[in-house]
């Protein structure tokens, strides 16, 4: 379970951070000792803005702490040893991003280290606290280590957590996949969610294998992604037909209020559109075609 829950998070990740950043699946860092980053960002010179990716949540301002960053997604709490060998990967490759920029001053990239349960030898070890103004779940370990532990487990069950808590084990992802289902969302929302379970869909019909758990997960990911990609679908087609309607009327030089064309556009059942499409051929004014 551990190698497909950490291939799944990889991958959530490169798509959720792609609009912001260069990311890098499993990043060399010191070629002759095997050093691999699990995840790493560098932000782009200029960011869209919050609102126009409001899927990202927390994970968004997490990303402006460091414009260079490490994400080290654990499917177990990790132990104090396996946090050694992500900062050891982080210096050194602070250490080869020193040697590159030639003198420049370089500081270190943050090391963002996502546990599913409270890592207790880990807070304790390396001294790290709860960060004031941030939600629960969310520890800090001195300036110098650029060190922050997310315990996953503790996070609060709020929308701009769902992309983190998507990273933690099965149950919890799951229960992040149903608050997803459960929120509306408009267009702007929902396009980001289609485009990066569909990345996580086609990389999941190729596990072999998998266990109860995983074929549960793997279920969900494929049902939330056709059903975004219907609904999505589904909305584009009434508001084509809506545009139609004006169209015709506006044709037939009726003269159409803010009223009635704010109830076409702003109407979503299909059936409802294609009878006013219908009426909107020979009808006697815009009034009429809306008529119940």
């Amino acid at each position: 379970m551990p190698k497909l829950h950490d291939l799944l998070c990889k991958h959530l990740l490169r798509e959720a951070l792609d609009p912001i950043g260069t990311v890098e699946l499993e990043k060399p860092v010191a070629p002759l000792d095997e050093q691999r980053i699990d995840v790493y960002c560098e932000l782009r010179a200029e960011l869209p803005s919050a609102e126009a990716l409001p899927h990202l949540g927390l994970v968004r301002r997490m990303a402006e702490v460091e414009r260079r960053f490490l994400i080290e997604p654990f499917s177990a709490t990790p132990s104090v040893e396996s946090v050694d060998d992500n900062l050891r990967k982080r210096f050194n490759l602070h250490h080869g991003l020193k040697k590159s920029a030639k003198g420049s001053p370089t500081s270190k990239p943050a090391l963002w280290v996502l546990s599913p349960g409270r890592p207790e030898e880990v807070l304790r070890g390396y001294a790290a606290m709860p960060v004031p103004g941030w939600p629960s779940g969310f520890y800090c370990c001195p300036p110098e280590l650029a060190v922050w532990v997310v315990v996953l487990a503790e996070l609060p069950r709020t929308a701009d957590t769902i992309l983190l808590r998507l990273l933690g084990p099965t149950t919890m992802q799951l229960d992040a996949l149903r608050e997803l289902d459960a929120q509306p969302m408009t267009e702007a929302q929902r396009q980001p969610w289609i485009d990066i379970l569909a990345d996580v869909r086609y990389l999941l019909d190729e596990a072999q294998e998998a266990t109860p758990e995983e074929q549960t997960i793997m279920t969900e990911l494929r049902q939330r992604w056709e059903r975004e990609k219907a609904e999505l679908r589904a909305e584009g087609n009434t508001e084509g037909t809506a545009k139609a309607i004006l169209t015709v009327l506006l044709a037939r030089g009726f003269q159409v209020s803010d009223g009635i064309r704010q109830r076409v556009l702003g109407c979503k059942d299909p059936s409802t559109l294609e009878r006013w499409l219908a009426r909107a051929a020979t009808a006697g004014s815009a009034t009429e075609v809306v008529a119940a």
